[in-house]
């Protein structure tokens, strides 16, 4: 991936993509990590650390697809919204798509698919408030499918005060993520929902 021009970050968006940047693998990749949503009380008097925003408030858009200057295509969801949308950008920018998004960290049953015999070089991220996959040039080639499996979970209190306790945030609601972002030969059957591994 060549350097790209990069607006000012702030310190949040800095730590970010230094963590983006150290995630590069090769597929399959699958992550499952916790989410903790940090958000401060219209009458909170002191300072809170680490502070996000909740996903879906203002106009962050559930997802977006873009393309850079060497030819990757960036997939971002902000939210687990509108699975068709996301595969029929993917498409408009010549990437056959199917993605899934599930509730209760389930994942779909295996044999759906034949993944590819080869490197494809997917990178993989989740931050605080997102899901990246970058594909480099080439990643899904004829015949082939960009196949993306999201699920969350609410965290539970137990969860949060355990998050709360040890980023010393006020810490008020949250989701573990598990995602898998793999690339498969050929035709790719319905998901059956499964529970995950765990």
């Amino acid at each position: 991936m060549s350097p790209l021009s990069e607006p000012r970050l702030d310190p949040f968006e800095d730590r970010l993509l230094a963590e983006l940047r150290q995630a590069v693998t090769a597929a399959p990749a699958r992550r499952r990590t916790r989410r903790p949503i940090a958000v401060a009380a219209a009458v909170a008097a002191s300072a809170l650390v680490g502070v996000v925003l909740v996903p879906g408030l203002g106009t962050t858009p559930a997802y977006s697809v873009q393309e850079g200057n060497a030819g990757e295509i960036v997939v971002e969801v902000n939210r687990p919204e509108d699975a068709a949308g996301l595969e029929q950008a993917l498409g408009e920018r010549g990437v056959a798509a199917d993605i899934t998004y599930l509730p209760d960290l389930q994942e779909c049953a295996s044999g759906r698919f034949t993944e590819v015999d080869r490197e494809v070089g997917l990178s993989l991220s989740i931050g605080e408030d997102l899901v990246r996959v970058t594909l480099p040039p080439g990643a899904v080639r004829d015949g082939e499918t960009f196949v993306m499996v999201l699920s969350v979970e609410a965290m539970t209190q137990d969860e949060l005060a355990e998050v709360a306790e040890r980023d010393d945030q006020r810490v008020v609601e949250g989701t573990s993520s598990s995602v898998s972002a793999e690339v498969a030969s050929g035709p790719v059957r319905q998901c059956q929902p499964v529970p995950g591994a765990g």
